[in-house]
């Protein structure tokens, strides 16, 4: 291609342009190809009588015009030979063709003639008279400078003229033919030289200020770049394109923003506070969508509207009753093409009028855009637009990504303008156009019970989705149902009459009877506008015996894409028509005319009987797609997606049409390989695709010059196109292995994908990948994006990258060796990315989040207030479920959405029934009340008081039915029927419906599932988080809701005969054992005589040492399994409350509920051995049981209480300090790798640096979050220069030793209760029993805009101590003996409740 300046030093070259050479052979002059009746006949009276045969031959009148007109007949009517480029018929081609130029030249002869003479005779005016000389171009330069009626905006053309002032003939006749107009003889063109002076003459007048007028001279006859003034002159006009354009794009988009804010915002009447709303950027969507469709809808309304009255009226006396109840909604249906959309257009206009001034009408018709095809981003628009023009409160960032939660906004949104006593009507085309990948077709979303004051009107298709049947189904009320019916025959021909008057057309009587006769077969109003397209476009001389009409819409449609085929070829068109209906969204010309330049066949037609002029570049010429583009005419339709011009079918006929005539599963396979090539820019930057062109034998390699297509335009700006199309494309086209390298095994993508589109469209990619590729793999990288989806919806797309590496690979990373090709590739990817993050990063070395596959299957959220009652119905796969708030749900177990949400209980649901095989339900409340609801439309049928008394609990009230004699009994009390072996109360069980597992749910958050017929327990579910209160059973699936937390958890449940494995690493959370991990693989389990109380390992000297209830503490040599030592309790047996040990491994303390006593730990022929005790201090009866502690290893004890003090205790001198305490339990108190620090952590907000060389406090630390507070443990890193702390608030924090700032924040998910230092990193386990193994990288210098809160609600203060220049340093005298990190063991703790064994690991 040329080169920019190349380009635009081509602009104007006079009237002998580049466009105007090419047209030469056809038409020199613009001409009009129809004349009026008047001024036709006045021409052919200025010309002799011999003369006007030729005009008579080629003009014919056409009497169907209004006024009639005289046509230019085409020239194939009189020389058939004239297209026909068979290589036969070669000759008679070009015999026509010269016959036409001769032709062409006597009329315009002629015509000039008649012109001059009836302008001399006063007939016409000297514009008339201009119009049969004027040229090609003149022609396209008034119409690019031509401004609508009305419109006195600045102009948006732009206008170069480039005067040669010194060309002379001397130059040659070759070279100035390139810049000036000559004659067949080679003389100059005088006459078009005048032409040219008069046209800028009248630019110059016209348009002043636009022009930019540029003065060159030749060097050598030519342009020369190289030559410094015509250097000068290129960049000059390169500059003044540039910025000219820019600045008028500039004032026109801030123009059209304001003015399409305004007529958005008039649209409702009225405009919502500023401060509600988002800025003018944020709803640039909405804003664009609803101009979509508010245009479509005032095309649909300027058409022809007859024959619907009756039916309209009826919709409007049906809403005027619904004014003042509650009401369900109103139901359009008819067969495709009926007028559905029409009518609900009508009606949204007639109803603007009719309802109250301050009345808001919502028009949406789905599926006319992309955004209307999401369910999702439907109820988003509509929601915003509501909300902003009733000045209400919008949905937060949580509530609009979140489906439910939105579907529930929605709802109460109509409730609270109903309550206000507004006025809004909504209106729903073409539901069966939803997307079914958003489940929208199920109708879980619509409002079946609509408040007064608010309408709601759908539509759909009769037939070819299950929405009407779902519609009938929740929507009781028949009168709700209006059928629109195919038209009469007297309907027809009155539509047909008032078409043509307004298209200024008419029909004679034999052609009327034709169109009537067709459409009579039908009766559809589609099929009859499809008609009367073709009928407009007939003359009057037009044979009956022609005209073949169809007898349905889709057979016309077949008619006409039938005779586009023949007049741009079947290739061309079948691709760009089946490239539309391929692609997942929509696309833009450009790119349609990329995408037609990559598919070879396509090629191959257009180039089948002359070569392209360049034969290292092919593309299609632009000028075939604008000719088919504008015989599509209104078969193709502009809409807007992400800001940019896309085409689509105006009918959802024409598509099936379309997809029934070139989608066969080959061609198809094809396409959709073309449209993969292309986003994935295989062909771009100057990369060669081979083609076989019918002329050649060889095939030849040429660029297609496709732009390149990156994930990212720029930093922060993604490629949405590439995004959304390339892994259907992929998919579609078999292309597995690309699938697996560029989508679903790239971190990059995923994380692309899920921070421009949302998860849920990745969710979406992966799900339909699951469905045609039997990839194990895949499913478990969807389910971690399940996993993952209530965390990123929480950020609202505030994600930060290093967020979405650490949750892929820490749920992932089990599987990488399972799975390397694709998940160990992932894993690897997102380590790379962590390891090399610029900023303060904790890079996960093991799975410790919960992983897919695993037992857990969803979390089903939607209550505010924990659950109380729990019932499912298998036959419809209902569960229905109550809270303490009084509020009822009902989910589809099959969809896993929302059906309904009950609203009217004013205390907790005591329980819940389904009835009726899913159609009804009935709740029971703590305020008495009994109520009965209606599953399909969500209204409340019955409500009786006092069906028990008022405050009843949960546990001990039932519902029991008996349906056969319509009897409901409720039942206060209750029994324990089994006993079922938990480490805490049983809460709640349920048995299977074959009676052979029984779950049970416990106090210690844990579920259980046990096999009736032997009694082993099966599994062990983790992760509820609150104690289990309520349990339901559904074919696979375990329901688990508790009292203390607001939402459900879906389990799959496990085969008698087939229980399900843990992941490796991760060790049972609840079971009241100690443990200790090396490498995730049990290997003894050891008995002990009482509860074990507290542990601690000597990691050097291997020696775990376990504290038990009674006072002893046994010791296991790990170097000696089968070993065990003891230190005796003291003669008061009292509960050993932890222990500590030094840290070169010298020394161990051990504190009782009365002492502190301090142990020696030697080794006897090299037989670990414990002496002592060595020193011993008491605690008074009033002294706070010790809670935490660490001994140094000069033998001081710093050591925290239950109520908050810590104190330091010297062993060697037996001297006290009382160091500043804290408001609740100390939990933690651990001190440093090499001594000389202590971090000392409580329940509350606060903790503690301190330097131990000399005592003093060096930072306070104080972090509030947004769940809970309190340290539970912590680590130092191997330098000492990081601590690491593991909180109540579910999160692991790093702290930098030096200067006490916050580096990095990391959500785990449950509150991490033991950690060691490992490595460069740590150990550490959650109350889940996952163990957790990471390293900490950390630049010297961080950046100062790093915030390490960017992924946390929390906030933080940090109060150091100010260190003078003469203040003592510590001085390390001696190195240890030992490296923390030299050995891979770590003790562990799982639960604080006492035990009677302990278990290896």
């Amino acid at each position: 291609m040329a080169s920019p300046r190349g380009a635009l030093m081509e602009v104007l070259r006079g009237q002998s342009t580049e466009g105007l050479k090419l047209r030469s052979n056809v038409v020199r002059v613009f001409v009009s190809s129809t004349f009026t009746g008047k001024q036709f006949e006045v021409l052919l009276s200025k010309l002799p009588q011999d003369q006007v045969g030729l005009l008579h031959q080629w003009f014919r009148k056409d009497n169907n015009a209004v006024p009639p007109v005289y046509v230019l007949q085409p020239i194939t009517t009189l020389l058939p030979h004239y297209n026909d480029l068979q290589p036969e018929r070669r000759p008679l081609q070009d015999d026509s063709v010269i016959s036409w130029r001769y032709t062409e030249a006597r009329l315009l002869q002629l015509l000039r003639t008649a012109a001059v003479q009836a302008e001399e005779d006063g007939d016409i005016t000297v514009e008339q008279k201009h119009q049969f000389f004027k040229s090609v171009a003149e022609h396209e330069i008034e119409e690019g400078l031509r401004m609508p009626d009305g419109d006195e905006s600045e102009p948006s053309a732009i206008l170069f003229v480039r005067e040669l002032p010194h060309l002379r003939k001397k130059d040659g006749l070759k070279r100035l033919a390139q810049y000036m107009d000559v004659t067949a003889d080679g003389l100059l063109d005088t006459e078009a030289q005048d032409l040219l002076s008069g046209l800028k003459s009248r630019l110059f007048t016209a348009s002043p200020g636009i022009l930019n007028l540029h003065s060159v001279e030749l060097c050598k006859g030519a342009i020369e770049p190289s030559c410094k003034e015509h250097a000068q002159y290129l960049e000059s006009l390169c500059e003044q394109l540039v910025s000219q354009t820019k600045a008028r794009i500039a004032r026109r988009v801030g123009a059209g923003s304001s003015v399409e804010a305004g007529a958005v915002m008039t649209n409702g009447a009225r405009g919502g506070d500023a401060s509600q709303r988002k800025g003018e950027e944020d709803r640039g969507w909405l804003l664009q969508e609803l101009s979509h469709h508010m245009a479509l809808s005032a095309g649909k309304c300027s058409s022809v509207f007859r024959g619907r009255e009756g039916l309209l009226g009826k919709i409007c006396l049906a809403m005027w009753e619904h004014t003042n109840t509650r009401h369900a909604p109103l139901v359009v249906h008819g067969p495709p093409g009926v007028g559905k959309t029409t009518l609900l257009c009508k009606l949204a206009q007639e109803m603007r009028g009719l309802l109250d001034p301050r009345a808001v009408v919502v028009l949406r018709l789905l599926g006319t855009s992309a955004e209307s095809s999401d369910l999702g981003r439907v109820l988003q628009s509509v929601c915003f637009q509501i909300c902003s023009v009733f000045s209400l409160s919008p949905p937060t960032p949580i509530t609009a990504h979140t489906r439910e939660d939105l579907v529930r906004f929605f709802h109460g949104l109509l409730a609270e303008v109903s309550e206000r006593g507004d006025t809004l009507l909504l209106i729903l085309d073409s539901l069966d156009q939803l997307s079914s990948a958003t489940q929208g077709q199920k109708l879980h979303w619509l409002p079946k019970d609509i408040p007064p004051n608010v309408h709601l009107v759908v539509s759909t298709a009769d037939t070819g989705s299950p929405v009407l049947a779902n519609l009938r189904r929740t929507v009781e009320v028949p009168g709700n149902f209006f059928e629109v019916e195919p038209l009469s025959c007297d309907q027809g021909r009155e539509i047909m009459d008032a078409y043509m008057r307004e298209a200024q057309r008419s029909l004679t009587p034999e052609q009327c009877e034709v169109v009537l006769c067709s459409f009579q077969l039908s009766g559809n109003p589609l099929h009859l506008k499809l008609l009367l397209d073709m009928a407009r476009r007939w003359a009057s001389y037009t044979p009956v015996t022609d005209l073949a009409l169809s007898s349905s819409a889709q057979e016309v449609m077949s008619q006409l894409l039938q005779a586009l085929e023949e007049r741009h070829g079947k290739q061309l068109v079948g691709a760009a028509l089946g490239y539309i209906v391929s692609a997942r969204g929509s696309l833009s010309e450009a790119e349609l005319r990329d995408i037609l330049s990559l598919d070879n066949n396509v090629l191959a037609e257009v180039y089948q009987y002359w070569l392209p002029p360049n034969h290292s570049l092919i593309r299609l010429p632009p000028l075939l797609w604008v000719r088919l583009r504008h015989d599509l005419g209104e078969l193709l339709v502009e809409g807007q997606a992400n800001g940019v011009t896309v085409l689509d079918f105006h009918h959802k006929l024409l598509t099936e049409t379309v997809r029934e005539r070139y989608q066969r599963s080959e061609q198809q396979a094809d396409r959709h390989r073309v449209l993969a090539e292309y986003f994935l820019g295989r062909w771009s930057q100057g990369l060669f695709k081979a083609v076989l062109l019918p002329p050649l034998t060889t095939t030849l390699d040429a660029d297609r010059k496709v732009p390149p297509q990156p994930l990212w335009f720029a930093e922060g700006v993604a490629n949405v196109k590439k995004l959304q199309e390339l892994p259907y494309h992929l998919l579609h086209a078999g292309l597995w292995e690309e699938l697996r390298q560029e989508v679903i095994g790239s971190s990059e993508w995923l994380y692309c994908k899920t921070l421009t589109c949302g998860v849920a469209s990745v969710i979406e990619d992966l799900t339909l990948c699951t469905e045609l590729m039997d990839c194990p793999e895949t499913q478990l990288i969807r389910d971690t994006f399940i996993l993952l989806k209530p965390t990123l919806d929480f950020l609202d797309g505030q994600m930060d990258p290093s967020l979405f590496y650490t949750e892929v690979l820490a749920r992932l990373h089990s599987f990488a060796e399972m799975y390397p090709s694709l998940i160990g590739r992932l894993c690897c990817q997102c380590h790379d990315w962590l390891s090399c993050c610029p900023d303060p990063i904790l890079v996960p070395k093991c799975a410790f989040l919960q992983p897919p596959g695993g037992a857990l299957k969803t979390t089903l959220a939607g209550f505010q207030k924990g659950i109380t009652a729990l019932d499912i119905c298998p036959e419809r796969g209902i569960l229905l479920a109550g809270s303490e708030d009084g509020k009822v749900i009902a989910w589809d177990l099959n969809d896993l959405e929302v059906i309904q949400t009950l609203v009217g209980h004013t205390a907790k649901v005591l329980s819940v029934r389904v009835i009726d095989s899913g159609a009804h339900c009935l709740s029971l409340a703590a305020d008495g009340s009994l109520r009965k609801w209606s599953l399909l439309s969500g209204r409340q049928l019955y409500c009786t008081q006092e069906a028990v008394s008022i405050n009843s609990l949960p546990s001990t009230t039932h519902i029991h039915v008996s349906e056969e004699r319509a009897l409901v009994f409720t039942h206060s009390g209750g029994q324990s029927f089994l006993d079922l072996h938990h480490e805490d109360t049983v809460l709640c069980a349920c048995v299977s419906s074959d009676s052979r597992v029984v779950v049970s749910g416990s106090e210690d958050q844990t579920i259980r599932v046990w096999s009736i017929t032997t009694g082993n327990l099966l599994d062990s579910f983790l992760g509820m988080d609150a104690p289990v209160t309520t349990l339901a059973l559904y074919e696979g699936t375990v329901v688990s809701a508790s009292s203390s937390a607001y939402y459900l958890k879906l389990w799959h449940l496990p085969s008698p005969n087939d229980p399900q494995q843990r992941p490796k690493g991760c060790i049972p959370a609840g079971c009241p054992q100690v443990a200790l991990t090396k490498d995730g693989s049990s290997t003894d389990t050891m008995a002990v005589s009482a509860e074990v109380c507290c542990l601690e390992l000597a990691q050097h000297n291997k020696l775990l040492f376990c504290g038990l209830t009674t006072g002893t503490v046994l010791i296991y040599p790990l170097a000696f399994p089968k070993e065990t030592l003891c230190i005796p309790p003291p003669e008061t047996l009292p509960t050993v409350r932890c222990m500590a040990i030094g840290g070169q491994e010298k020394h161990m303390a051990v504190a009782y509920e009365d002492s502190v006593c301090l142990f020696e730990i030697t080794a006897r022929d090299s037989f670990p051995s414990v002496e002592g005790p060595a020193a011993r201090f008491a605690l008074s009866l009033l002294h706070s049981p010790v809670s935490s502690m660490a001994l140094l290893p000069d033998c001081r004890l710093l050591y925290g209480t239950a109520c908050g003090e810590v104190t330091m205790y010297d062993f060697k001198s037996t001297s006290t300090a009382t160091l500043d305490g804290h408001r609740s339990r100390v939990n933690c108190v651990t001190t440093s790798n090499w001594g000389t620090h202590a971090l000392v952590g409580s329940e509350d907000a606060v903790q503690r640096l301190w330097g131990l060389t000399p005592l003093v406090l060096d930072h306070t630390m104080e972090y509030k979050g947004f769940l809970f507070e309190g340290v539970l443990c912590a680590a130092f890193s191997e330098s000492d220069k990081h601590v690491f702390t593991g909180s109540q608030d579910r999160t692991i924090k790093v702290w930098d030793v030096a200067s006490g700032s916050l580096l990095f924040v990391q959500y785990v998910y449950a509150p991490v209760t033991k950690m060691l230092t490992y490595r460069n990193g740590f150990v550490a386990i959650s109350q889940l029993g996952y163990v957790i193994k990471e390293g900490f990288r950390c630049p010297d210098d961080v950046c100062p805009e790093y915030n390490p809160l960017r992924n946390i609600n929390a906030h933080y203060r940090v109060t150091s101590r100010q260190k003078s220049a003469d203040s003592p340093h510590s001085v390390i005298t001696k190195i240890p003996e030992y490296n923390p990190a030299q050995f891979n063991f770590m003790a562990l703790m799982l639960k604080s409740k006492p035990s009677h064994s302990c278990q290896l690991l």
